[in-house]
């Protein structure tokens, strides 16, 4: 399925120099602080007035993963900083084995966040947790109201997961207009493996006017496939006019054991 973009990096040279000398002064201490007095002069720094500073911290907290700071990360989900927000959500993942409920429903509630790099920062977290099924049916019911953005980024969250509630959810995004939405809900129909979703996937490799969204498909029927696939990707082989399609629907016979 399509790599997800990794997010930009912040502008840290700067912030990283304010920092070392509001953590440190202009002379490094002999004998190294312990985390937790790190951890906490990181956080009050989530508060300062220079943004550069405020990116630094959450980077640094991100790097402690110290369990202390989830608080303070979650209320930077909502710096008016883009790179803020973005670092973190980066550092909540890296602490996900330890957030609260509460911290994970705050991270899928900023799925919704304007910045397309956020909300790339917020899959990647959300995708080191072990997040409820309850809780991702959020995403669910965000879907029908969200812009174009947001319900892409939805389907790429539940495609990181094996909900069987995804299923129809994935079904009503074949439905969308952007290519992108429909080849990344055919990759999540894939990492389901609902059989279900074979006839689905066979209709799209022969009909979908998108060549991604089509590879997607033919990709998908190698990996979960079986005989009764083979007709469609022997048509998609043959006819279909671009060679990633041809390429896919080749290899995937092979995988199910086509006899050449």
């Amino acid at each position: 399925m399509r790599i997800f973009p990794f997010f930009s990096r912040p502008r840290t040279f700067l912030g990283s120099l304010c920092l070392f000398a509001l953590l440190f002064g202009c002379v490094a201490e002999t004998t190294p602080e312990p985390p937790e007095r790190v951890t906490e002069r990181l956080i009050a720094l989530l508060d300062n007035s220079q943004p550069d500073v405020r990116r630094t911290a959450a980077l640094s907290l991100g790097k402690l993963s110290n369990p202390q700071s989830i608080s303070a990360l979650v209320s930077s989900l909502s710096d008016p900083d883009e790179e803020v927000r973005q670092w973190s959500a980066w550092a909540l993942g890296n602490i996900a084995d330890s957030l609260t409920q509460e911290a994970l429903i705050a991270l899928v509630q900023h799925i919704t966040d304007p910045s397309d790099s956020v909300r790339q920062a917020v899959v990647l977290a959300l995708r080191q947790t072990t997040i409820s099924e309850e809780v991702m049916q959020v995403f669910a019911e965000a879907y029908s109201i969200s812009t174009p953005a947001t319900q892409l980024t939805i389907i790429q969250v539940l495609a990181q997961f094996e909900f069987p509630f995804a299923y129809s959810l994935f079904i009503q995004a074949l439905k969308s207009p952007d290519p992108l939405i429909r080849q990344t809900a055919i990759a999540g129909l894939g990492e389901l493996g609902d059989s279900r979703g074979l006839l689905v996937m066979r209709t799209h490799l022969l009909q979908d006017s998108n060549v991604g969204v089509r590879s997607e498909a033919a990709f998908r029927l190698g990996k979960l496939g079986g005989p009764a696939d083979i007709p469609a990707l022997r048509q998609a082989r043959e006819t279909d006019p671009t060679p990633d399609v041809h390429f896919w629907a080749t290899w995937s016979l092979a995988q199910i054991g086509e006899e050449a």
